[in-house]
């Protein structure tokens, strides 16, 4: 019955596609859906640059993370997009957001405005914002029954040049940081979020921000269990279309979890579990990690 209706979505899926995209552009169904896909991988390259690139990290110095139902499927892409050369898959990647619900450290934020130039005279108001949210976190923290060794607190002001109309989020190291050193790690935070800094120009707290953190118990991670040689885990052979680059493979699909640790494997290739998909093109190369994730080497135009 399951592969019945699969069956009819996917002939919906086509007609759809055919109808809507590649009849009227006089496309084959191959490349109007490739070009579907390209244009979802650039639009999520875009939002991760958004959060990174723009705001002066260097992407190549980050892996990507690939998780949900469909992360998997588009991660490689997007990270060939961003200049990402590693993406991690982990172990039931479909299941990580309701995982992490439950083991998410229990937190509240609380903020206090005082807007106002940084000066002395002000930071001594701003050290008694921060005392007074603290005193208020450490009650709500005992309301939920955080023991004090489980408790701890990030401090942050959200400040600007004087005349700018958008703040600059600043970390401070702990509560004793002094107003000099504050005004030294805004000016390098902006510099690195906008590529300047204007040392001559008056600097405005806008926010103080603390957010109170409750540790929650976890257990350890375990080391991947399970799995075998990579011809154990062959459950069938696919047609797959890898786009106009590539064309059409027959290409082995493997079940996840029958895959074994340390096992390396080469493009093109499916790889199957319950809650994901993941997508080797033609000449990719992963590798299954002591805890059973996925590690993919991304190389330009593989």
């Amino acid at each position: 019955l399951l592969d019945g209706r699969l069956a009819v979505d996917e002939a919906r899926a086509r007609a759809v596609v055919m109808n809507e995209v590649a009849g009227p552009l006089g496309l084959s169904i191959e490349d109007a859906a490739e070009g579907i896909i390209r244009i979802a991988n650039a639009t999520m390259g875009r939002a991760i640059r958004a959060v990174s690139t723009e705001r002066g990290y260097d992407l190549g110095e980050f892996a990507l993370f690939a998780y949900g139902g469909a992360g998997p499927l588009h991660a490689i892409d997007v990270a060939r997009e961003c200049g990402i050369g590693t993406v991690l898959v982990p172990q039931e990647p479909g299941t990580l957001c309701a995982r992490g619900m439950l083991l998410t450290q229990v937190s509240f934020g609380f903020v206090k405005s005082l807007i106002g130039a940084a000066e002395p005279a002000a930071w001594e108001e701003v050290r008694a914002a921060f005392a007074a949210m603290r005193a208020e976190a450490e009650r709500w923290l005992h309301q939920e029954g955080v023991e004090p060794a489980a408790r701890s607190f990030d401090a942050h002001i959200d400040a600007r040049y004087e005349g700018q109309n958008f703040e600059v989020v600043v970390a401070l190291d702990g509560f004793e940081i002094d107003l000099a050193r504050f005004l030294s790690e805004f000016a390098s935070a902006h510099r690195r979020e906008y590529g300047y800094a204007l040392e001559e120009r008056a600097v405005e707290i806008v926010n103080c921000r603390l957010k109170a953190v409750g540790a929650v118990p976890r257990a350890p991670p375990g080391a991947h269990a399970g799995g075998g040689t990579l011809p154990s885990a062959l459950v069938g052979r696919r047609s797959v279309y890898f786009g106009r680059d590539h064309g059409w493979f027959d290409t082995p699909v493997y079940a996840r979890g029958r895959i074994g640790v340390h096992t390396k494997l080469t493009g093109p290739a499916v790889i199957e579990e319950l809650s994901s998909t993941v997508v080797l093109a033609p000449a990719a190369r992963a590798s299954v990690d002591a805890w059973g994730n996925i590690v993919v080497e991304v190389e330009e135009g593989a």
